[in-house]
């Protein structure tokens, strides 16, 4: 039986993101971060889990945390999403 494991990535999203573009996803919260402060106030970070195989095979979809970061322009304001329970 191949072992499962859960991996945690982060997912960025520009502040004028629309449903269909494309977002940016990194494995450190460091690396999302710094992509966030590049495109400017209001980029949403999202954490993302993902199951997967030993061969990094994902078995499951991911589902996200009920939880996001906004960039202010001074620092992190982590903020509750309602869509997610």
């Amino acid at each position: 039986m191949a072992k499962k494991a859960l991996r945690i990535d982060y997912t960025v999203y520009s502040p004028n993101h629309q449903p269909g573009e494309s977002c940016r996803d990194f494995r450190t919260l460091n690396k999302a971060k710094s992509a966030a402060f590049g495109l400017g106030l209001g980029s949403r970070i999202y954490r993302n889990f993902n199951l997967e195989s030993k061969r990094d095979k994902i078995l499951r979809d991911w589902w996200s945390s009920k939880f996001y970061w906004t960039w202010t322009g001074h620092s992190f304001f982590r903020k509750i999403d309602p869509s997610i329970r």
